[in-house]
């Protein structure tokens, strides 16, 4: 085949045999995977006023238990995570709380989710839940789960001092 430049020495290159063809389409798709398979990407931030808004309980409590478990259907893994009450925020709740999370170990089996909340045995926290869910939840997801070690609070990239978060969460449920 001939071009208009041939004369000078240049050949045509069909584009589908060009060699930055395959590095271009590598470096693509590697864009695209990583733009979409990050959790932070795919979970829109809210604001702790929408966080204690949406939620008609908040408590600052210790894990004492968690006990994963497939549902029905054997598709899929939640723990249910109960704490023991210290402080009650906002709304009631007993000195016991019971909430369930996507995720956890069953045997040999793990399952996580990019944006659930996870617990650890031990951890303090303060926790945005909706009751009115039956198993209770978490408002927001990993956003409405705040880790409380000595007198900080951290959560969602950001850190408080304990009784200043809890003054902030307060005057945002009102």
């Amino acid at each position: 085949m001939h071009t208009a430049r041939d004369d000078v020495g240049l050949r045509h290159v069909h584009a589908g045999h060009a060699p930055y063809r395959k590095a271009l389409i590598a470096w693509c798709s590697l864009v695209l995977v990583l733009g979409v398979c990050t959790g932070d990407a795919a979970m829109r931030k809210l604001p702790m006023e929408d966080l204690a808004r949406k939620a008609d309980t908040i408590v600052l409590g210790t894990v004492t238990r968690q006990e994963s478990a497939w549902d029905a259907r054997h598709t899929a893994i939640y723990t249910t995570v109960t704490l023991a009450v210290e402080r009650v925020l906002v709304g009631a709740a007993a000195k016991v709380v019971t909430l369930q999370v996507a995720g956890g170990s069953v045997g040999r089996m793990g399952m996580r989710t990019s944006n659930d909340a996870v617990f650890r045995d031990g951890e303090r926290a303060i926790v945005f839940l909706d009751t009115s869910a039956v198993p209770s939840t978490v408002v927001g997801m990993q956003q409405g789960k705040f880790t409380v070690k000595d007198d900080t609070v951290t959560g969602i990239g950001e850190a408080w001092r304990l009784e200043e978060f809890i003054t902030a969460v307060r005057a945002a449920a009102r």
